[in-house]
């Protein structure tokens, strides 16, 4: 199987497939010509991840492409993210069905204590390109592993070799990709001929988590932000049409989580209660990791039950509803912010504008809070038609996914049942 890695504009594939590709693009404007038609397309799941779409957005302003995908299809009332309601975490946990403390990716920014390393996010990272940090099966290597072929035009983690396995064709994260763009490749991939055609297929946009982090989930910039993304699906939805294969595929939208809005006025100040001195803060807010440099029992007896609006937590003591216990790179202690509130440091808070940035959202908090709910819509022959189901938790979506392309799944923490209401068979 070809393996090929992408920086977008800049593909590099064998010689036989370059000649298709460009073939497809000359053509695109009429549809690139299939060898066999839309009949015999294989099950076939493109996942679709909106960052930071928080499961009330579709009632903020006119959207009719989500409109025309959640009556033709299922919709969750909220898809409840992992602890912490972060990206990476939530984004792994939707395609590996394991909660962070099972799959290895339990924060943002961590640490390993065995590697002795730092594992951080961002355009350009080493260790999210390091398979080594992870330590369960996302469903593009089940796929690869069972031959079926899976691409990715994006999604974290998705460029690492995992357990000797890639995507047959993906691209290394490129923020300033644009939507339409990104949109195209996922179509390109669909003109393939049979033999080289995904059966999974994933991209991811960041516009709204961007824009709900400066201006709040509530703002006029968020409503525009979610017209925006209802046309991003609409450039799919009608590329499918085009090509006579909308109601063949099976469209899998989501998101990592929601969004609540944080205020400067709402600020827990660390240096209140201890020398900062005294410890090492590898995560910040809402979910402050703290590594002591001195005896654990007193960093923690000086925190606990401080302030009214931040929990704190040894680790092994988290409760259990949050899986947040077994893993080495969970730090010896743990503050967690209530909804709205932040934690940072009064030095920090107090230099040039650094108050300012508080003023807005964030994510991250517990997902017993509605506002960290995230979107589940499914569409397509494996999905029933106009049905408005209940929340469901990420963990499930692996088993869901597995079960519609015919794979075995590998181990999780998922459950095919919690997501059958939503399916036709």
């Amino acid at each position: 199987m070809l393996h090929m890695k992408k920086e977008f504009n800049s593909p590099k594939p064998g010689k036989k497939l370059f000649v298709f590709f460009i073939i497809c693009l000359a053509l695109f404007a009429t549809g690139c010509p299939h060898d066999e038609k839309a009949d015999n397309f294989s099950p076939t799941v493109i996942l679709i991840s909106m960052d930071g779409f928080r499961w009330d957005y579709f009632e903020k302003t006119n959207t009719p492409n989500f409109d025309e995908l959640i009556n033709g299809g299922s919709k969750s009332e909220a898809l409840i993210p992992s602890f912490p309601s972060k990206t990476f975490p939530s984004h792994i946990t939707i395609v590996t069905g394991r909660y962070p403390e099972n799959h290895g990716i339990i924060a943002n920014r961590m640490y390993d204590p065995v590697f002795d390393e730092y594992y951080y996010i961002g355009q350009g990272s080493a260790p999210v390109l390091d398979g080594k940090w992870y330590n369960a099966e996302p469903i593009w290597v089940t796929a690869e592993k069972q031959k079926q072929t899976a691409m990715t035009m994006f999604w974290p983690i998705s460029e690492a070799e995992i357990m000797g396995f890639r995507p047959s064709e993906y691209f290394v994260y490129d923020g300033s990709v644009s939507r339409n763009d990104r949109v195209d490749q996922i179509l390109k991939w669909l003109d393939y001929p049979s033999s080289k055609r995904p059966q999974f297929l994933t991209t991811y946009f960041s516009h709204l988590d961007d824009v709900g982090h400066r201006y709040g989930p509530d703002s006029d910039e968020v409503k525009s932000a979610i017209r925006e993304m209802d046309r991003t699906m609409g450039r799919l939805m009608d590329g499918l049409k085009s090509r006579e294969i909308f109601q063949k595929v099976n469209i899998v939208l989501v998101s990592d989580h929601g969004m609540a809005t944080t205020s400067s006025d709402s600020m827990i100040f660390l240096d209140d209660y201890i020398h900062m001195d005294d410890i090492e803060v590898v995560d910040w807010a809402p979910v402050t990791a703290i590594r002591p440099k001195i005896h654990i029992d007193s960093i923690f007896q000086k925190l606990n039950h401080v302030h009214p609006k931040m929990f704190v937590f040894k680790k092994g003591a988290a409760p259990n509803r949050i899986h947040y216990n077994n893993n080495r790179r969970i730090q010896p202690i743990n503050a967690v912010a209530a909804e709205h509130w932040s934690i940072t440091t009064r030095e920090h808070f107090n230099i040039d504008d650094h108050a300012e940035k508080y003023n807005g959202a964030t994510h991250g908090f517990d997902p017993i809070y509605p506002s960290m709910g995230g979107i589940f819509v499914g569409h397509g022959p494996a999905f029933k038609s106009g049905l408005n189901g209940p929340g469901i938790t990420n963990i499930h979506l692996y088993e869901m996914m597995c079960k519609i392309l015919g794979l075995t799944p590998a181990e999780n923490d998922g459950s095919l049942d919690s997501t059958s209401i939503f399916l036709s068979n």
